[in-house]
């Protein structure tokens, strides 16, 4: 949970400990699976992953809107243990899949999954808006592919891959992508 046990919680799982240590060991884990805490703390993992940010961080450091709606996304799906390739597939095209994951309350959780590809550093008015929107695309590129590929791909802009098998082409072909959306 990213947060020490209370004396009390301490002394329980000893006592439960010194009687069946595998029991103890399994209620313990179960006990810090169930926890809210457990989203919380792996949520800010994540988040570390895809820059998460409540401000753009330019000029004026402007709010960036309902920000806390992805990261609440986030904790309710580490807590409902929302299988790693489905919250990958949420975050790429969560708005384009044909069965979204509706929550009990008629939430369309999937749809929230790409908010933080908005989470770019953005100014009240840009000098160069196209330079603008070069940048802040580079900037999703470079967060999708470290994140979700371990590449850094965004290099690719300027030369191919020395190593990686990372064209121009395949960069300017996600910039296609993006620079779309």
């Amino acid at each position: 949970t990213g947060l020490p046990p209370t004396p009390v919680e301490l002394e329980r799982f000893a006592t439960d400990f010194a009687r069946d240590r595998v029991a103890a060991l399994a209620a313990q884990a179960d006990l810090l699976l169930a926890s809210p805490r457990f989203g919380e703390h792996w949520a800010r993992r994540w988040m570390d992953l895809v820059r998460y940010a409540e401000t753009h961080g330019s000029e004026g450091d402007p709010e960036i809107p309902n920000a806390y709606q992805y990261r609440d996304y986030l904790i309710r799906a580490f807590n409902a243990d929302v299988p790693i390739d489905r919250l990958i597939r949420e975050h790429i095209a969560g708005d384009l899949l044909a069965n979204p994951r509706i929550s009990n309350e008629g939430v369309n959780e999937s749809l929230i999954g790409p908010a933080h590809l908005r989470m770019v550093d953005h100014g009240f008015q840009p000098v160069d808006t196209l330079d603008d929107k070069i940048k802040a695309v580079d900037n999703q590129i470079d967060v999708i592919t470290k994140a979700f590929l371990a590449l850094t791909v965004s290099c690719a802009r300027c030369h191919d891959h020395k190593f990686d098998a990372v064209s121009q082409k395949d960069y300017t072909a996600l910039y296609g992508i993006f620079g779309g959306v």
